[in-house]
């Protein structure tokens, strides 16, 4: 879940990060009054999703009502990146006298977090990386053992800084460690961290997105609702069913899998042979007889699916209620798109039985490749070439 600049500024400041005083608003009335709250000057900025938004003119100053409520109409008649500007954050101007990045995010390769820190704020950090590699500091953080402040202050030194500004980057770094690790993130980043005139050490910006998985227990996040960010109407449809599918665009067979490695495997097999995989579908480690009718429902609702390959173990799962699932929604849809199964492990005789009752062919001891021909000859004989075009 990825949060609005002003909800990772929430975060921040209930983990100890200093932010600016500032109010998210939706209305030119709300604008005025959190203005005068706040004191002119102001800066007015579009809340989106996407990066980018300076560059784009959605970041604006007021230094009176007249600019401000100019500044609001023309942020929220924009557009960026595809995204509607409706909420707008107006925040007191602070007066920079430099800029630091600092964030983490994770390293695929170390499958650890990386904490970064550099001088060069408010760049993107591929920039900073690319332009001045020289002035950005790395430093891998190990979940069983966080780092302490003295590690900070060690990686912000390196910066440059020093007395006590050092000291108050010192602690927002140790802050937003922490806050990493508390609220489940992906990523979190202060993008610019800025010192004011006055020796102020302030988090002008915000970036957290929060791990989809994790959202049940991050209560801080839980009543931050939004309009879904997801354009497809069968991947929202399986999203509110608890279902990780994605639509793939174009194609033929439709793909439900016990596990991402066996989906994985499943797909290369399928293009391997001729097919063309229309979705990726991983059940997990709670497939129950309802999950699994579910999730074949979603399947047959891809368009173009002439085809379905059916790939199931039982390790946590039970074959013996992921088969009624399937054999609920045969019974249900009476289906034209060819089905094929295969499936092994606990239960797996009586999965069998159930598959068998209602004549869907199932591959019992055989391969996904062995699985994935047969899927391709029955669709074959049923007047299907392998691209989806009827013969």
């Amino acid at each position: 879940m990825k949060l609005y600049e002003y909800e990772g500024k929430q975060i921040f400041n209930q983990a100890g990060i200093p932010i600016p005083r500032g109010t998210a608003v939706y209305t030119l009335q709300d604008a005025s009054k959190a203005a005068q709250e706040t004191g002119y000057p102001v800066v007015v900025k579009s809340q989106v999703m996407r990066g980018g938004r300076g560059k784009a003119g959605g970041i604006k100053f007021a230094t009176d009502e007249q600019e401000l409520l100019q500044s609001v109409k023309e942020l929220q008649s924009l557009e960026l990146s595809g995204e509607r500007v409706e909420i707008i954050l107006i925040e007191e101007k602070l007066d920079i006298a430099r800029e630091f990045y600092m964030g983490i995010t994770l390293d695929p390769r170390k499958s650890l977090p990386l904490l970064m820190v550099s001088a060069q704020g408010g760049m993107d950090i591929e920039q900073v990386a690319r332009e001045y590699p020289h002035q950005l500091f790395k430093m891998h953080l190990d979940p069983l053992a966080p780092p302490r402040l003295n590690n900070m202050l060690d990686l912000l030194l390196k910066t440059g800084l020093q007395g006590s500004q050092l000291v108050q980057a010192a602690k927002v770094l140790y802050n937003l460690v922490r806050c990493y690790f508390k609220y489940d993130a992906i990523t979190a980043e202060i993008n610019p961290l800025v010192i004011d005139a006055s020796g102020n050490v302030v988090a002008a910006d915000s970036k957290l997105e929060i791990d989809d998985s994790a959202l049940y227990r991050v209560k801080a996040v839980q009543d931050f609702n939004r309009k879904s960010e997801i354009s497809d109407p069968i991947e929202a449809e399986a999203k509110s069913l608890g279902i990780s599918y994605v639509g793939l665009g174009k194609g033929n067979i439709g793909l439900i899998a016990g596990g991402a490695g066996l989906g994985m495997a499943s797909m290369d097999m399928i293009w391997a042979h001729g097919g063309s995989p229309a979705n990726f579908l991983d059940l997990g480690g709670d497939a129950t007889m309802e999950k699994t009718a579910n999730a074949l429902r979603v399947v047959l609702k891809t368009p173009g699916v002439e085809g379905v390959f059916i790939n199931l173990f039982g390790g946590i799962n039970n074959c013996e209620q992921m088969a009624k699932g399937i054999s609920l929604v045969i019974d249900e849809l009476q289906p034209t798109q060819t089905i094929v199964v295969k499936m092994r492990g606990h239960s797996q005789d009586e999965g069998w039985a159930i598959l068998e009752s209602i004549n869907v062919p199932t591959v019992k001891f055989g391969t996904t490749e062995e699985a994935v021909i047969l899927l391709l000859e029955q669709m074959i004989n049923k007047g299907v070439t392998d691209d989806g075009y009827t013969n």
